[in-house]
């Protein structure tokens, strides 16, 4: 099993929606990136990537917490296709997003009969992981840095 560095850059586009996507680095080159963030193989990526965009970068970061990279799922259900599409809104301006669970877990969560809704807690018929991960998520912020206010969790993506 591999350690590996999660290295990050993030975008916000004319519509201010963000953007992102990220590789991994040796450990090696994560403290080299904190030495000198001027210089190295980290740099080289983040100004590559900001020379090919039109949108303006919003956040580069090396992460030295390790992740560690291990063989594929033994559940045969078990791909990314497969989400919880959690659909939010900003406490301050109400302005709309949604993030996604992908590999969704069907044991974790209950549906609304004949729709794609979950419940959101478990008095409405809920499970006590999704009561849970509104809860969390209501103490985290949206991009714009307000907390988010979740409204509505759907079964979403492909089946396999």
């Amino acid at each position: 099993m591999a350690t590996i560095h999660d290295v990050e850059i993030s975008f916000v586009d004319k519509a201010n929606k963000p953007s992102g996507t990220g590789v991994s680095a040796s450990l090696a080159q994560i403290g080299a990136y904190n030495t000198t963030p001027t210089a190295g193989d980290i740099f080289d990526w983040f100004a590559a990537m900001a020379e090919l965009s039109l949108l303006p970068v919003t956040r580069q970061v090396a992460v030295t917490g390790e992740r560690n990279v291990s063989s594929l799922p033994s559940d045969d259900a078990a791909y990314r296709s497969a989400k919880l599409t959690v659909f939010y809104h900003d406490a301050t301006t109400d302005q709309k997003g949604h993030f996604q669970i992908p590999g969704r877990d069907p044991a974790k969560f209950n549906s609304i009969t004949g729709t794609k809704v979950v419940p959101l807690t478990i008095a409405e018929g809920g499970t006590a992981e999704v009561e849970a991960l509104v809860a969390a998520s209501q103490k985290l912020y949206t991009p714009d840095g307000h907390l988010m206010v979740i409204d509505q969790i759907v079964v979403s993506g492909g089946k396999q």
